[in-house]
């Protein structure tokens, strides 16, 4: 999620609320809440503390996209429980072999990927491709 206004939508609908709900909760009105999400309007500070308590987020992440403390544990676990629903068999195999190793082989098989990729930093490169 690049903008605020994609954060925004993306917290509605992972809370269940439609704008009009929203609007009731923050009392901002539908179409301001849809301008913001539609990234026509940046919120004022005023309405970002209403989104924040509505939405049960922090500031910094509507304003970022960083996640800190209870929230990032909370998108971590939502992106981590996503990303197993899609893993095919196979990578589930590969997966539960991985964790069986120690933690010297792990480092090699990393250091393999990271030359398969190109690339020196895994964080970086996944973050980037999403």
């Amino acid at each position: 999620m690049q903008t605020i206004g994609e954060r925004i939508k993306y917290a509605r609908k992972k809370n269940n609320l439609t704008i009009t709900a929203l609007s009731k909760l923050t009392g901002l009105s539908v179409g301001n809440l849809s301008d913001l999400e539609n990234n026509k309007s940046m919120p004022s500070s005023n309405a970002l503390i209403k989104l924040k308590n509505a939405l049960n987020v922090s500031i910094d992440w509507l304003l970022t996209g960083e996640m800190f403390g209870e929230v990032k544990e909370q998108e971590e676990a939502y992106i981590i429980e996503k990303d197993l629903k899609e893993m095919n068999e196979r990578e589930k195999l590969l997966l539960k072999a991985f964790k069986k190793l120690s933690e010297e082989k792990k480092r090699d098989i990393e250091g393999y990927i990271k030359v398969c990729l190109h690339t020196s930093d895994l964080e970086k490169y996944f973050k980037e491709e999403k």
